[in-house]
């Protein structure tokens, strides 16, 4: 196959929550190289609502299967100093979805199902008539086919399945920093362009009666060794045909609940809450506010649970923070201040309309894979999950985990 320009470093990343017939798959690669053009081909069952995520978003979900926990010391001087609290989250991206064309296409014919920019991204829903077909119009359109991939991309067509086409500037700052919303990315580039790290995230919210991951077309993407499986559904599960140990933890959805809504763990020395003022106790409780470390998590499975209930692929607060954003864009407003607003917009709706169907993840596992996936596995199938329960004495807090942590209170007598 033709070398991309571009290798994947790092693990990649991916989300799946699969309840009553809809699926939500996050992604979030990296990868690094001397071009500053970057493109993902993705087939879907079905067109997806197309989102961006949070750059936090994986943190989060570690810190909402094991929080972190907050030290609080008390000493003789009573001075306290405190370590500095994390930002407020930002919300992720929703999208319109688009139906499914029931009439075959021509050998030669490409359907344009939605076209639309979604933060650094240019993306393109795409349904094809052939390989041939599907090759020409990314190429005429500035995105890059998969060299190679003729016989895969071939059995997608024959499944019906649509390809989500994604292209991106990554090469440079300007080139790297459009916003959500923006209709197009910067193309003005140096030729020697190069990115290193990871790449914004994106969500696909879509139909489908069994939970699945269609990699096959990964090798065009950049090989990597690692992949990191998030899996939420209604039983503990393993990828099938994965070596023995990859699935590395799982969690009931009850304490999930518990870890989103109740106040983190914390260890105390020199004494006992008891000890400290009425402020200080309140310090204490602020930094043992769940939201600031997994809130990113709470909405992501609030949203696709309500999702699921509905069985809609977008909810109206996306499809409103979507618009606030078209129209920020519009006035050439950008930034972290802006998106702070915006999210602020529509906080209030969004939380009032998810906390119901948060109380869905009782009856739910999200089990945690890790490891490096046999090639052929990827390239003979799209990735299948099967019934796994993880042995109690496997199943432990894993220490080699980015997340959000906690710090430390120190409080002088």
């Amino acid at each position: 196959a033709h070398d991309p320009g571009i290798s994947r470093v790092g693990a990649q990343r991916t989300y799946v929550m699969h309840k009553d017939g809809m699926e939500t798959m996050l992604l979030r690669p990296g990868f690094e190289g001397d071009v500053d053009e970057f493109g993902m081909l993705i087939p879907f069952p079905a067109p997806p609502a197309i989102r961006k995520i949070d750059d936090e978003i994986f943190a989060h979900i570690e810190a909402a299967v094991d929080p972190p926990e907050l030290k609080v010391h008390i000493q003789e001087r009573r001075v306290y100093q405190d370590m500095p609290s994390m930002a407020r989250r930002s919300a992720s991206m929703g999208a319109v979805p688009m139906e499914m064309a029931e009439e075959a296409l021509a050998y030669d014919e490409v359907r344009v199902l939605n076209q639309e920019a979604v933060g650094m991204y240019q993306v393109a829903v795409l349904q094809a008539g052939s390989p041939k077909a599907l090759s020409k119009w990314m190429e005429e359109n500035g995105f890059r086919y998969p060299d190679g991939m003729d016989k895969v991309v071939e059995d997608y067509v024959e499944d019906r399945w649509c390809f989500v086409a994604v292209k991106a500037k990554v090469g440079s700052a300007k080139g790297a920093a459009p916003r959500p919303g923006m209709r197009s990315t910067n193309p003005n580039l140096p030729p020697d362009a190069s990115f290193d790290g990871h790449v914004q995230g994106m969500g696909f919210r879509f139909p489908t009666e069994k939970p699945v991951i269609p990699m096959r077309l990964s090798v065009f993407n950049g090989e990597g060794p690692r992949n990191v499986i998030y899996m939420l559904a209604d039983e503990p599960l393993a990828l099938h045909g994965a070596p023995d140990g990859f699935v590395v933890r799982q969690v009931s959805g009850r304490d999930l609940l518990d870890n989103l809504t109740r106040p983190i763990p914390i260890h105390i020395t020199g004494g006992r809450l008891e000890d400290l003022s009425s402020a200080e106790r309140e310090k204490v409780s602020r930094k043992r506010d769940p939201d600031q470390y997994n809130g990113i998590a709470r909405d992501l499975f609030s949203a696709d649970l309500l999702a699921a209930r509905h069985e809609t692929l977008t909810l109206h607060f996306e499809e409103e923070e979507k618009a606030l954003l078209n129209i920020s864009e519009s006035l050439n407003l950008r930034g972290d201040a802006i998106d702070g607003l915006l999210n602020d917009a529509v906080e209030e709706k969004r939380d009032r309309a998810t906390d119901v169907a948060l109380d869905d993840l009782r009856g739910m596992t999200l089990s945690i894979m890790d490891g490096v996936i046999p090639g052929d596995l990827i390239a003979d199938e799209n990735l299948r999950f099967e019934h796994h329960e993880l042995a109690w004495r496997d199943n432990k807090p894993r220490t080699d985990v980015i997340k959000p942590q906690a710090g430390s209170l120190t409080f002088y007598r």
